[in-house]
């Protein structure tokens, strides 16, 4: 829980005709990260590099449709609102699967090719559709404008003598074109016109002789002409208009046909196809992963990284899947090599929280893995900071809500919505204790006193101050107590000493000073002198060891510890927020009985304007002082997180492993 699982580099034989059913296994156990057999050059010599199967692009190309298939479906599923929907997502039971060689993969899909075609070809038509109706709604855009100037369309056919132009010219002024044709001596050509100045620009119909027309399309050009498309639909606006609407209608009648039919397809083979899919992937995953391997005449030799504690597991996987035949080597990683990847090892509350210290980086092998001092920390001062049983209420509702929905499923945004409901928890508890619910709201419209209320933000700060401030130096000579042990523990005293055995001495002869300077206590002189001694001793050995820069490093740590006023800060910030909106809401209300409305929706959206404000920025704070005053004093981090080989089955379930 403190440091990451402890690794072992494997180097795994078995004999060759159980390769396939060993990887399999590997695959859907998903405990060892594999890594290329050339890694081992001892081995180099010995063995023959296995070649990728070339299967694996039957397999890709196949898996590319279907999976194209299955957006198709997905996209006109039936569905609940949007709001429904989201909340209360409709997740399918997973497809059962059988372990199944790529051949036999290849031949289900070559069976169900029939309706992966029907799809595919109902997704295509349908993007011929929209575009053809795309294109008809710029055509009868270009017409209705046209009928400005003329109800008779141009002529299609180009004359022998002359040619006709209908188009817009986007300007912002309107010009009389027939004056300048006239200017650039074009008399040739003549031009009727409509300004259309305050919505498309001008729209105009063109004749030139065609011994001018280059001249007549040079300047069109310079004015930004955009020449009207009409296609073959009538000789007259009306009859065109009318021919493009009917067609419209035709298509979206097609449209909605295919639509439907898709649905019908669907209900009936959306989840088998995505099953069908994710199976494709994780065959073409291990066509890949063989390609890692080394072969002899009689052994497959796999290598990689596997946790300690799942060896007894590879064992078994051994003797299941390989006959017997495995043996293994098993090398621990070590200290300070990068190359070792690092799996966190928390118990299975702690999990959720891990996805903050991956956000800042995870930690490197053998490090202090710092999730378990997060968590409780993160939870605690943001429910200080938040400070409101109202707003923690709402928050662990919406946590609530999303583990219920969306977030019901392992990932991400389970993890998020964890955490934010131990942070809703956490600001219903210290509202509690520190009277807050919906700030004032009890006692200022039902005269009722906050219940097992301790302290008040607003009118006792000089305590949440002290107890913030005596929280942040504890909290720093924690991060220095962890440092300190990782330098004990690989031997490195003197390092240890110069780092954090000078900020050990100097922060309580500085406290003593402190103490006796505000007359907070009564120093005896030969203490006072001792801790002046011990406090100046300190500050020259870190001007000694870090040079100049020993100064910054002083107001530096200094700085570190107020940042924990923050605390203080934002539950003020609450509190205060949340009492003024309630004392306009209580004005408003107060004006007149009918502005009792207002009133309330003013409280509403004040509340949850300040709700939404105080949570993110008690987040955002809480992590901050994880982030930059905590890790500062201990956390490197840098780590390169263990990637199993996993199937990571999301649509299927092998049938063997059905409840």
């Amino acid at each position: 829980m403190f440091y990451p699982a402890e690794m072992q580099k494997v180097t795994v034989g078995i004999h060759r005709r159980h390769a396939a059913s060993f990887l399999s296994a590997l695959h859907e156990e998903g405990i060892i990260e594999l890594t290329p057999i050339t890694g081992d050059e001892h081995l180099l010599h010995l063995i023959t590099l296995v070649q990728r199967d070339e299967i694996r692009q039957s397999l890709a190309s196949a898996q590319a449709r279907i999976e194209r298939a299955v957006e198709a479906l997905l996209d006109h599923r039936e569905e609940l609102g949007r709001i429904t929907g989201f909340f209360l997502p409709d997740r399918k039971s997973p497809v059962p699967a059988e372990r199944s060689d790529p051949t036999l993969l290849l031949k289900v899909v070559d069976r169900y090719n029939p309706v992966i075609s029907d799809i595919l070809s109902c997704r295509v038509r349908r993007s011929a559709i929209h575009e053809r109706i795309a294109r008809l709604d710029e055509e009868e855009e270009h017409l209705l404008l046209f009928r400005c100037v003329a109800e008779s369309l141009p002529p299609r056919e180009p004359s022998r003598f002359i040619t006709v132009r209908a188009g817009l010219i986007p300007t912002g002024e309107c010009e009389d074109l027939n004056a300048l044709f006239e200017e650039e001596g074009i008399s040739e050509a003549i031009a009727h016109s409509a300004c259309r100045l305050k919505e498309e620009g001008m729209i105009a119909v063109v004749l030139s002789h065609l011994r001018a027309a280059e001249r007549v399309d040079a300047l069109l050009r310079s004015r930004g002409f955009a020449d009207f498309t009409f296609g073959d639909h009538g000789s007259s606006v009306t009859e065109a208009l009318e021919h493009i609407r009917k067609e419209k209608s035709s298509l979206y009648q097609e449209d909605e046909t295919i639509q439907n039919l898709l649905r019908e397809k669907g209900t009936e083979y959306l989840q088998l196809l995505a099953g069908l899919g994710e199976d494709l992937g994780i065959a073409r995953d291990a066509v890949d992963a063989a390609a890692l391997t080394g072969s002899t005449r009689d052994l497959r030799l796999y290598s990689g990284w596997i946790r300690s504690h799942d060896l007894p597991l590879l064992e078994k996987i051994g003797d299941l899947h390989a006959g017997g035949t495995m043996i293994y080597r098993a090398v621990p990683g070590k200290d300070g090599d990068a190359a070792v990847p690092v799996a966190y090892n928390h118990p299975r509350w702690l999990s959720p929280f891990r996805s903050l210290t991956t956000t800042f980086a995870p930690p490197r092998y053998r490090e202090v893995d710092p999730t378990f001092f997060i968590a409780p920390v993160l939870v605690i001062t943001f429910g200080v900071m938040l400070g409101d049983a109202g707003y923690g209420l709402l928050l662990a509702l919406v946590a609530a809500a999303l583990l219920a929905g969306p977030a019901r499923y392992p990932g991400s945004t389970r993890d998020f919505s964890f955490i934010l409901f131990a942070c809703g928890i956490s600001g219903i508890l210290f509202g509690i204790l520190q009277g807050g619910f919906f700030g004032d709201l009890l006692p200022r419209f039902f005269g009722i006193a906050p219940p097992f209320a301790i302290i008040d933000p607003l009118m006792d700060p000089i305590t949440i101050l002290t107890a913030a401030l005596l929280f942040g130096i504890a909290h720093l000579n924690l991060g220095l107590g962890i440092a300190a042990y990782s330098y004990i523990r690989a031997g490195d005293f003197r390092k240890m000493l110069r780092e954090q055995g000078v900020w050990f001495l100097i922060q309580p002869c500085a406290a003593i000073l402190l103490f006796a300077f505000f007359g907070w206590a009564e120093i005896p002189l030969p203490l006072l002198f001792a801790a002046g001694a011990g406090a100046a001793a300190a500050a020259g050995l870190i001007l000694t060891f870090e040079g100049p820069l020993g100064f910054f490093s002083i107001t530096g740590f200094l700085g570190d510890w107020l940042s924990y006023t923050r605390i203080l800060a934002l539950a003020l910030a609450t509190a205060g927020i949340a009492m003024t909106v309630n004392i306009l809401s209580e004005m408003i209300g107060s004006v007149h009985p009918y502005l009792l409305i207002i009133a309330i929706l003013f409280a509403v959206a004040g509340h949850l304007a300040n709700f939404l404000l105080q949570a993110l920025g008690g987040f955002i704070h809480a992590l901050r002082l994880q982030y930059v005053e905590f890790f500062g004093h201990f956390y490197e981090g840098g780590g390169r997180l263990f990637q199993p080989f996993f199937t990571n089955r999301e649509k299927t379930i092998l049938l063997e492993d059905e409840p």
